[in-house]
């Protein structure tokens, strides 16, 4: 069943859309194929010991390159199925944007991904002038669900070094992995992503249960939050994982981050894919992607940001 308080136009789409944790279904191919683009290039980012398929997207800017991870719970997804993604952050924000296709689960368990978004986030840094044609060597994180949580991954273990993003966005991060949160409860099924499928992904993607309380698994574990960014942080308030942002929202803002953040009221997780048929949704995008853009411009201008709830 569908709750009343959701998007009346995502409700009618998810009364026949459950996600459902089966491996095959997850990624089954998308009708959906990227339009053609000359200024969007696939290219592979040569890492140690194996190679990553990336997608360039030439923007505006050249102040910051910013990379991106797509969200699937560690064990779904890929360039296209978040395409459309990479495409707004790059309209929006006038910068470049590099998608990763990391390393996905079963097949690669953690901490594989984590690795791969390290190690992709450090060699853009290191290659931004020859992928974009002089771009500055200067990086920002953006990452939605597990995505998020592989942007806040890198954006911590990359903090003391050069290749330190300067800002990230966070979409509805999955950087908990506690059970017991409420929303967990509160919205374990009738709002798309159930708690038995978070519970389904992270199997898919831990061997061991203490992994769960590595901080490279659960970021918002982390001992040191106050090397972070910048951080503009977007949350669903009808998700499963609502309260993985709020914990980490909390955990950021007593770390002395500076944190603009929007919880959305009507919206469940994901809602990003819903844009073309959803108001709120739309609205919500836009304005995720406008906060970031203004944080940027700000800080590649060396300006003082603000801080507080967007509205």
């Amino acid at each position: 069943m569908v709750a009343p308080e959701l998007d009346p136009w995502i409700a009618e789409v998810l009364r026949t859309a459950e996600v459902k944790p089966d491996l095959r279904s997850l990624r089954a191919p998308s009708a959906v194929r990227p339009v053609h683009d000359p200024l969007v290039r696939d290219d592979i980012a040569p890492l140690r010991g194996r190679s990553l398929p990336v997608r360039l997207y030439q923007g505006l800017r050249d102040d910051c390159v910013l990379v991106f991870f797509h969200g699937g719970g560690f064990v779904k997804g890929d360039l296209d199925s978040h395409d459309a993604q990479a495409r707004t952050l790059r309209e929006v924000t006038g910068r470049p944007v590099v998608s990763v296709r990391y390393r996905l689960a079963p097949e690669h368990r953690f901490p594989r991904a984590h690795e791969d978004a390290v190690e992709a986030v450090r060699w853009v840094h290191e290659n931004a002038g020859a992928l974009f044609d002089g771009a500055a060597a200067r990086v920002a994180v953006v990452g939605s669900s597990a995505g998020a949580n592989l942007a806040l991954g890198a954006a911590l273990a990359l903090a003391s070094s050069p290749s330190a993003p300067v800002a990230q966005l966070l979409a509805c991060p999955f950087v908990s992995g506690d059970p017991a949160l409420p929303s967990r409860a509160e919205f374990a099924e009738g709002y798309g992503l159930t708690s038995r499928a978070v519970e389904w992904f992270i199997e898919a993607y831990v061997s061991d249960p203490a992994q769960r309380q590595d901080p490279r698994f659960a970021p918002v574990l982390s001992e040191d939050l106050a090397v972070l960014p910048p951080t503009v942080l977007f949350s669903a308030a009808l998700d499963p994982l609502r309260d993985d942002a709020r914990v980490l929202l909390k955990r950021l803002r007593a770390s002395g981050v500076h944190v603009l953040a929007s919880e959305e009221p009507t919206l469940p997780h994901g809602y990003f894919k819903y844009a073309g048929l959803s108001g709120a949704a739309k609205d919500a995008v836009v304005r995720m992607n406008t906060a970031f853009r203004d944080l940027l411009d700000d800080l590649c201008a060396d300006v003082a940001y603000p801080e507080g709830e967007l509205e």
